[in-house]
């Protein structure tokens, strides 16, 4: 009987991640509750940042869209309730498309530059550019592949593919 009990505990704590998500932040995401549930397949399940240079905190939640099983990030802006983006979730998004369910890890990237790769029309690799970033952005990639940075430009989020 014991035995049982700590297994339900467990469940319970595996599935409520939302409890997790700063006070402002839940509050926010409670308006997409009815679409989107919180991804736990990829740790951890929200990142806080300053996405807009504002000095406050925005977060950036991995997010599934319940209806057709996709998974993407949700960012949300604190002090603005009505401000969000979504990335991926049924929404294509640069290379990343529409279902990010290939990413095996994410994080914040803090470097000021980085370097995008450069495709030719054909898909082929040309090459690499320089990017200059003000702000953090969301580091996504696979294990063993390529990735980008979803970076937030001050007007509009972005894609910066790196790897193959």
């Amino acid at each position: 009987m014991l035995y049982q009990l700590t297994l339900i505990i467990s469940f319970i704590t595996v599935k409520a991640p939302t409890t997790e998500l700063p006070d402002w932040a839940f509050k926010h995401f409670v308006q997409f509750s009815e679409r989107f549930d919180i991804y736990d397949q990829i740790e951890p399940t929200y990142i806080e940042l300053d996405l807009d240079g504002d000095r406050t905190n925005d977060v950036a939640i991995f997010v599934r869209e319940k209806s057709i099983n996709k998974t993407g990030i949700l960012f949300l802006f604190d002090g603005d309730g009505e401000r969000y983006f979504l990335a991926g979730a049924g929404d294509s998004f640069g290379a990343g498309g529409d279902n990010f369910e290939w990413a095996d890890k994410w994080g914040i990237f803090l470097k000021s530059k980085t370097h995008q790769t450069t495709f030719l029309p054909n898909g082929d690799i040309d090459g690499t550019k320089t990017v200059e970033l003000k702000n953090p952005a969301i580091s996504i990639r696979e294990d063993e592949g390529s990735g980008g940075l979803i970076y937030f430009d001050g007007n509009q989020f972005i894609w910066i593919h790196q790897g193959d």
